[in-house]
């Protein structure tokens, strides 16, 4: 009589349960924390090189500062007086001492980490991309790249990539009769001796540092290339494109060694940290994208916004993950690759801790 009270007390707690939504004797599911911290859609998510914290920018001008254990928002990096519009990009120094943004007015903004502003650089155009050089304890420049922009104080500011100096402000090279296009984004290669940029023709350029020489075209993708993410040491780049692709090249040669096609649009990729660590290798690409609005309406299909987790080798994909109502724009892996940062056009952030089955079933080796 005992085990069938038991049993009776089990049944009654699980029906209890599950009308509150929780199913115990359900497979255990990874459950990201929703955060709505952007009004407009995302641009982009970084975290600082310890990984304790990731910043987040979007179109209603906002850069948040965000605890990665805990999600709660610790600040907000705002220039005093009205909001700029949009902000298509964040950077942090490795020592986490200074933060960078792009705005679309114009400027380079520059903040200490505890969010007072102390620099402002007159850039001109709408500024689409920034970065800090890579050399630790040296990270005293900025490469960016603007749209081209008419304006009454200004004249025509052209499509240009730039180096600045942060102390003392300094233009360092301006790319620009050179541009066939204007850039989307652009980064620091390899011991910052080189430029990369992509465009939306679905080209990438490299770029010299020192005088500003095309080293390199690469005709890449078909349609334009939406995001380029690369390894620690900066020796291999994935890059992604409307056209449905994501190519994994070696930076040494310029060579294309894989290629992931998908059913969707890609607006974001990025090569999990852990690709050659020593005890738990994890060679996995996370990627994302998804139809705009209007294209859906006109197919009447879903607009596919998972993140998508593909193998690095086999070029197969290994996992979904559900979560943003829209396209998603941007992605980040944490630092120690346990799990993933997306930002969606919806303005959500989610963040997403791997479970155990990561770790331990035989698809995700």
């Amino acid at each position: 009589s005992s085990h069938l009270t038991c049993w009776f007390f089990a049944c009654l707690c699980q029906q209890n349960l599950l009308v509150l939504g929780l199913d115990v004797f359900a497979p255990r599911r990874m459950h990201p924390y929703s955060l709505h911290m952007h009004e407009r859609p995302l641009t982009l998510i970084k975290f600082n090189y310890d990984g304790d914290f990731f910043l987040t920018c979007g179109k209603d001008g906002e850069v948040n500062l965000i605890r990665t254990e805990t999600c709660e928002r610790m600040g907000t990096y705002n220039p005093p007086g009205e909001k700029g519009g949009a902000i298509y990009a964040v950077d942090v120094t490795m020592d986490s001492t200074y933060v960078v943004t792009a705005n679309a007015d114009g400027k380079v903004v520059f903040y200490n980490f505890q969010g007072d502003m102390v620099q402002t650089i007159q850039h001109g155009g709408v500024l689409k991309y920034v970065e800090w050089n890579m050399k630790p304890g040296e990270q005293n420049y900025v490469c960016t790249c603007n749209d081209k922009f008419k304006s009454q104080s200004e004249g025509i500011v052209p499509n240009r990539i730039m180096i600045w100096q942060f102390d003392p402000p300094k233009k360092i090279l301006s790319i620009d009769e050179q541009l066939p296009m204007k850039a989307t984004k652009v980064k620091w290669g390899a011991f910052d001796e080189t430029l990369v940029s992509i465009f939306e023709e679905g080209t990438v350029i490299i770029w010299d540092v020192t005088d500003g020489r095309q080293l390199k075209l690469i005709q890449a993708h078909q349609m334009a290339i939406t995001s380029m993410n690369f390894t620690e040491d900066r020796m291999m780049m994935a890059t992604c494109s409307k056209d449905g692709t994501a190519k994994l090249w070696t930076m040494d040669d310029y060579e294309c060694m894989k290629e992931y096609k998908t059913d969707r649009p890609l607006n974001d990729v990025a090569i999990s940290p852990l690709y050659c660590h020593e005890a738990t290798p994890k060679m996995h690409l996370l990627m994302g994208g998804g139809q705009d609005a209007k294209d859906v309406a006109g197919t009447g299909g879903s607009g596919a916004f998972e993140a998508l987790l593909w193998h690095v080798v086999y070029e197969e994909e290994i996992g979904s993950v559900k979560g943003h109502i829209g396209p998603l724009n941007c992605l980040a892996w944490f630092r120690d690759g346990a799990g993933f940062v997306t930002g969606g056009e919806d303005g959500y952030v989610r963040v997403h801790h791997f479970d155990k089955d990561y770790w331990t079933a035989k698809r995700f080796e």
